[in-house]
């Protein structure tokens, strides 16, 4: 009898430590997983944190970059209130430097310009355009192209040619080089030149309307 109590008692023991090792694997494995998925998010908020590091940074160069190329802009006469009379210092002093006979310039109101020049939308830059004509008179054809490179390196702006007209000027001489004059030539030119401004706000109704 008393080694039946002794068994059972013995048993009872086994048991009591049987479930308290459970437990305690059962709260082991809860405090390594509650462990595991706190490293994880851990892991994850510092890639966030890491991503959105970089994500500045990016940001940050491509806005001074940005910056860099507006001021740019404004310093070549591009973004802004056009330049005209910057236009015209440099044409008269093109013609002294390079003794072009004759230059005669006119110069159209600015007019907003077809957007789609550009070669992607920008919903709150406006283009605009003003038309230049000019009449010359040449001692050679090749003063043409002169005038037309020491403009683009002198002048502020952005222009491109829409068409030039050259012709020879009616002379006795069947050669330009036994010709006593300077002005052999007479050209026609049509010039665009661009400027980029931001939206006003009454434009931007117009537009919406």
């Amino acid at each position: 009898m008393n080694t039946l109590k002794t068994l059972q008692k013995e048993f009872s023991v086994l048991l009591l430590c049987i479930a308290i090792s459970v437990i305690f694997i059962i709260f082991t494995h809860s405090l390594s997983q509650s462990a595991y998925e706190e490293k994880q998010m851990a892991v994850s908020n510092l890639k966030h944190a890491r991503d959105n590091y970089y994500t500045a940074i990016n940001q940050k160069l491509l806005l001074d970059q940005f910056e860099s190329d507006f001021k740019q802009l404004q310093k070549e006469g591009v973004f802004g209130e056009e330049n005209r009379l910057n236009w015209v210092d440099s044409i008269e002093k093109i013609t002294k430097q390079h003794a072009i006979p004759y230059l005669k310039y006119k110069i159209d109101q600015r007019l907003p310009a077809d957007t789609n020049l550009l070669s992607q939308p920008y919903p709150d830059i406006e283009l605009y355009k003003s038309v230049m004509s000019l009449q010359i008179q040449l001692l050679h054809e090749g003063d043409l192209f002169t005038v037309l490179d020491e403009l683009t390196l002198q002048a502020k702006g952005l222009f491109d040619t829409e068409r030039c007209k050259i012709s020879r000027i009616q002379s006795s001489h069947a050669s330009v080089v036994d010709s006593p004059t300077d002005k052999n030539f007479n050209a026609e030119c049509i010039l665009n030149w661009y400027t980029l401004n931001k939206k006003t706000f009454n434009s931007q109704i117009e537009d919406d309307i």
